[in-house]
Parts: structure tokens; sequence; C-alpha cells
């Protein structure tokens, strides 16, 4: 969807005066994010295009209203508006924020918060999303990757019956999802696929998308296990465990994406 046509929709929704400017910032693989500034309506907002999103399972409505909860207890950006289509969603901009420091204790800290938080959610139910996955990017038996999600399975299963590892999941926690607001409090974004799940998962996930190394990994790992009081063995026997699932989950995903999305659009990811 090109910027004319968003903005031909939030004009609709904001009462937009002719000084609006949109302009592009930097998002993932799928989703595109803009900042909105009408100094004549006093607007400054973050504006995402989730795109044409049918292979990944979320509910964008059930997503906005968890963030609504988020923003209640003062860590993620207070959501404003979700087009009927769920195409385009509308939240605050943080102006006066930067990027936090691009070190592990950084991400454990952050994870740390989030996994203590009295807000629940709907459960990922990752074996069902693999399952979704597999079927959106017709893979079978013999396909090694099928073959891969089919020895895991029992694992996963298990995973999320561990109550004590049930918590709030970011599950998408790069170093550019924190941001350092005045007095060093951070506020956290792009909670588009946060989840009840295994804190396990949250933290091998955050590891992958960040490309930490061994070493840096295992300094979040003992980290965050300072941080919630629990035995480093413990910790890092099941954070190994998770790493294989986090692993099988990106590559389900993207073979997914792959079928999902245009070749041109690919290309420009």
């Amino acid at each position: 969807m090109d910027t004319s046509t968003i903005l031909a929709q939030l004009h609709n929704a904001f009462n937009l005066s002719s000084d609006v400017v949109l302009s592009r910032h930097p998002s993932g693989a799928v989703n595109h994010v803009y900042r909105l500034q009408d100094n004549a309506q006093h607007i400054d907002y973050a504006v995402k295009w989730l795109g044409d999103d049918n292979f990944s399972g979320v509910n964008r409505t059930h997503q906005f209203v968890l963030q609504q909860q988020l923003c209640q207890v003062d860590i993620a950006p207070k959501p404003i508006w979700l087009s009927d289509d769920e195409r385009i969603w509308v939240e605050y901009w943080h102006p006066n924020t930067r990027l936090a420091q691009r070190n592990p204790e950084t991400l454990a800290n952050v994870l740390a918060r989030i996994h203590q938080l009295p807000v629940t959610a709907r459960p990922l139910n990752l074996a069902a999303r693999w399952q979704h996955y597999l079927h959106v990017a017709s893979l079978s038996e013999g396909n090694a990757l099928y073959d891969r999600a089919t020895a895991l399975r029992s694992a996963v299963l298990r995973s999320e019956q561990v109550d004590e590892d049930l918590v709030l999941c970011h599950n998408d926690l790069l170093y550019s999802h924190v941001l350092c607001r005045e007095g060093n409090t951070p506020v956290v974004i792009d909670w588009e696929y946060s989840a009840m799940g295994n804190r396990y998962f949250d933290l091998a996930s955050c590891c992958l998308i960040n490309e930490l190394d061994d070493a840096t990994s295992n300094k979040l790992v003992v980290c965050y296990a300072d941080i919630l009081s629990i035995s480093h063995g413990e910790a890092k026997e099941k954070f190994s465990l998770h790493k294989d699932i986090v692993s099988t989950t990106n590559a389900l995903w993207f073979e997914a994406l792959s079928e999902s999305t245009p070749n041109e659009l690919l290309a420009e990811i």
C-alpha cells in the first residue's frame, strides 16, 4: 500500500490538516512503520501498515486491547486506532526517547520486567502455530523442516505446560524495540507477536533475532536468572532446549512468509 492510500484513511480517521507529514521509518519483514506529524492538529503518531498478513495467525484486535493494558502499566505506547480491515495500526510516537544500550544486561532486565507484569494474554499455542505454518508453506513428511518440527512437537507441548515458566512474552524483542525515556525508564514497542508462553522461548527468541553469539547469549541468561533468583543450571538447561524450538519456529515462519508474499515484495525484504 502506498503512502497516499494510507494518508487517505488517516485523513478520515483524524481530520488531518493539509500540512500533515507521513515519513517512512525502518521496519521488519512484514510491517511498514511511519511517523505521522500534523502540527495544526497536535498529532505525533506512529503508524504501522500491517500488510496482507494472512499467514501469522495473529488476532490484531486482541493485540490492540492487550497493548492498551500494557500502556496502563507504563511499558508500551498507547494505541489509538485500528482500521476496520486491521491493516493500519496507530499509536503514540515517543519523541523524547533514545535507543537502549546494546548489551545483554539491557535485554535481560527488560525481559525480566515483562515476564513479571500482572497482564495476561492469549496463549501462544506453539504447536498449533507450527501446524498452521506447515500448512501455509505446504510442507509435508519427507521435507527436512517438516520432519524436524515433528520430532520437536512433544517438547513444544511439554514446554507450554510448565506453569512456573508460563509468562507474558514479547516474542520479538530486538534491541531497536527498547527505547529509553527520561530517567532511563524503558518503553517497549512492537508487541504484535506477544502472548502467554514459556519464558525461555522468549529468551531464546530474543537471542536469535538479535544474532547474539553463544557467549553473549550466556551472559543474558545468567543476568536474567540472577534478577529472578533462578539457578544458573536450570536457566541454561531450559534455554538450551528452547534454542532448538525457536530456531525451528523461525524457519517455519520464513517458509510461510515466502509462500504468502509476492516475489516483488520479498525482493525488498
